[in-house]
């Protein structure tokens, strides 16, 4: 590497390499001294000017990321930006990225400048519902409003545009996504004994708990699978029947395997079907959708370690909120008491999630949907219909567990979650967590009731 300029400025640390970033001249960077420097001078931002790096490896950015992880624990946010396509792509295989990617200078600074830029900022043609509205939360902390736009033809008024930038979770990645209250995982390649260590089974067990009923295994890019693949699934398949779950298998060629281990899977409940439209117009969806009654589990004792996590969850509650809809939040004193759903009220929907790690617990958050309907005019930019009113509360949930663990990683405690299961039947909700205590914590937005809880599972 040729050489690194280095300057500070209003909070912002600027490092701008050339030449190739290779592990043994990603430590050129940010030196021993200039982690001294960003701490002397209170540094709030570190931003990496990609544009001069020629290439780079994926070792390179796996000990840039280590550096970032540091600084994150300082309370420094980092950031790369100007990368070309070899470095965009190698950076977005990391897993567990510290570091957020901006696509150039102009828009890192509206996320690290202290001076408020007077343009309008549209959101174009961003696919993925999380990251964008991680965009858009950070945005709004920021003092922007954003538009949000399908394609560049929507835009009336020149302005920044943002299209691949990314805001980091600093989490590490699921392989599941949720439609209409389904988990899909996508499963591809040859399906073996290294199945184990490619499918996190306690978040599947987790999504169980928090109530999902109903999971898709899309196997359109499985080339195969063994008899340990399938010993695998099965045993998913039992942990599901005591749920009553039904578990789904999507898009498999058979003609790639035995057909005594289809019958084993057929044996533990799998169903199988040929594409995803086959799957939702079949009576085996309709049925568990039907009966989509949750499984009662007795919850471990509230301990005093437990209690000791509730800060954590209830101030990015509030944070949150109070960010996205502009009102003030007041809340009563937490309690221990049993969870007590008032099934009577038909204006509220509601949400769980699981986490699990160095602690595990159910959050069940229960929304009045006049809220929610506030919420949607920051998200989307317009009052959602009522039918479209859960995958706002599922990704309002999503928010608010992403900064909580985002506040976990600073103390070093590590989580993992599920992606949050909607009811708008109080009902289901309450056959989950009845009979269980939990800490209950109950806002008001303007009147409207917001009631948080926190159970041990």
């Amino acid at each position: 590497m040729a050489g690194v300029v280095k300057s500070f400025l209003k909070g912002v640390a600027y490092f701008r390499p050339q030449g190739f970033l290779d592990a043994n001249s990603v430590s050129q960077i940010i030196t021993p001294l200039d982690m001294r420097n960003i701490e002397l001078k209170n540094i709030k931002f570190v931003s990496i000017d990609m544009k001069k790096i020629i290439a780079t490896n994926i070792a390179a950015l796996k000990f840039l990321n280590d550096i970032f992880e540091m600084l994150y624990k300082k309370n420094v946010e980092c950031s790369i930006f100007n990368l070309n396509k070899n470095i965009y792509e190698l950076s977005v295989r990391l897993e567990s990225r510290f570091f957020n990617i901006y696509e150039n200078e102009e828009i890192e600074k509206v996320f690290t400048s202290e001076e408020k830029i007077n343009k309008p900022i549209y959101l174009c043609g961003i696919k993925n519902e999380e990251n964008r509205n991680m965009i858009i939360y950070n945005l709004v902390k920021k003092g922007y409003t954003p538009i949000v736009v399908n394609s560049e033809d929507e835009i009336k008024e020149e302005g920044i545009v943002i299209k691949k930038s990314i805001i980091s979770k600093f989490a590490k990645r699921v392989s599941a996504i949720v439609k209409n209250n389904i988990v899909y995982f996508y499963l591809d390649g040859f399906l073996d004994n290294q199945l184990v260590d490619a499918f996190d089974i306690e978040y599947f067990r987790r999504s169980l708990l928090v109530g999902f009923r109903v999971f898709v295994f899309d196997m359109n890019n499985v080339k195969g699978l063994n008899v340990h693949g399938v010993r695998f699934l099965s045993k998913l398949g039992v942990e599901a029947a005591e749920y009553g779950a039904l578990l789904a298998i999507v898009g498999l060629n058979s003609s790639n395997v035995q057909k005594k281990l289809l019958e084993d899977l057929e044996v533990v409940g799998f169903v199988f079907f040929a594409t995803e439209g086959d799957l939702l117009n079949s009576k085996e969806l309709k049925e568990a959708q039907e009966h989509m009654s949750s499984v009662f589990k007795k919850g471990k004792k509230i301990t005093k370690d437990f209690v000791q996590i509730l800060p954590y969850f209830v101030n990015s509650t509030i944070t949150t909120i109070e960010l996205l809809t502009g009102i003030k939040a007041t809340k009563e004193q937490p309690a221990i008491r049993e969870v007590n759903i008032d099934l009577d009220n038909t204006k509220y929907i509601a949400s769980s999630i699981g986490f699990y790690g160095d602690v595990d617990g159910l959050l069940v958050l229960i929304f009045a949907d006049s809220l929610t309907k506030k919420v949607s005019e920051i998200l989307l930019g317009e009052v959602v219909k009522d039918e479209e009113l859960n995958d706002i509360v599922s990704e309002f949930a999503n928010i608010i567990v992403g900064n909580v663990k985002s506040e976990f990683q600073k103390v070093e405690i590590e989580i993992d979650l599920t992606l949050p299961k909607v009811f708008q039947d109080l009902q289901e909700l309450n056959s989950l967590v009845e009979k269980r205590n939990g800490i209950e914590v109950k806002f008001y937005f303007e009147g409207e009731e917001f009631y948080f809880y926190l159970i041990r599972s």
